[in-house]
């Protein structure tokens, strides 16, 4: 069986976009449809949500995608501190 061809997501349109944007909300549970179509008084609507998302899609997305992380790069950490262990001590031990 082959695999089907995939497209970068600054080839689709707006509305293939759309239409994968929306299906990927409703997975996880979000329902645009509760917000206005188009209001510029509300904090939100529709239409600014999509095209923040394409903005989002479109320009970090393919920078993750294109991230390669060295072996000897020092990955980040919340607490990098917690990864340093003291020579010759049981990393272990409490």
């Amino acid at each position: 069986m082959s695999k089907p061809a995939s497209r970068d997501l600054a080839d689709l349109t707006d509305e293939e976009l759309d239409r994968y944007i929306l299906t990927r909300l409703e997975i996880v549970g979000v329902d645009l449809s509760v917000l206005p179509e188009n209001d510029e008084s509300a904090p939100a609507d529709r239409i600014r949500v999509l095209r923040s998302a394409r903005s989002f899609l479109r320009s970090t997305v393919p920078a993750i995608a294109e991230l390669r992380i060295q072996p000897e790069d020092a990955l980040p950490a919340l607490f990098p501190t917690a990864l340093l262990r003291p020579e010759g001590r049981d990393p272990d031990a409490r």
